[in-house]
């Protein structure tokens, strides 16, 4: 069986990669952007980069999702803010 170097690895794990998993927004980066941001950063300094628009409409849009399913609130309570 072959198997990959230590450097496909987590940091933590003495690897090269601080990402444990892949996302279509990773996805659709440049290989020079990916590089810095899940081989160069560490998690805590990528969470205090700025987000997108996209991002951050999507984390709205996941929440109010979660809130109509979870918690069983119709759309005109989701859009008051009741929770």
């Amino acid at each position: 069986m072959k198997t990959i170097g230590k450097e496909w690895a987590k940091k933590s794990e003495g690897g090269t990669f601080t990402a444990d998993h892949l996302s279509p927004s990773q996805l659709n980066k440049s290989l020079d952007m990916w590089f810095n941001d899940y081989v160069v950063l560490t998690a805590e300094q990528r969470k205090s980069l700025f987000g997108n628009l996209n991002m951050d409409i999507g984390a709205i849009v996941g929440q109010a999702v979660q809130d109509l399913i979870v918690h069983k609130l119709t759309f005109e309570e989701v859009m008051k803010g009741k929770k």
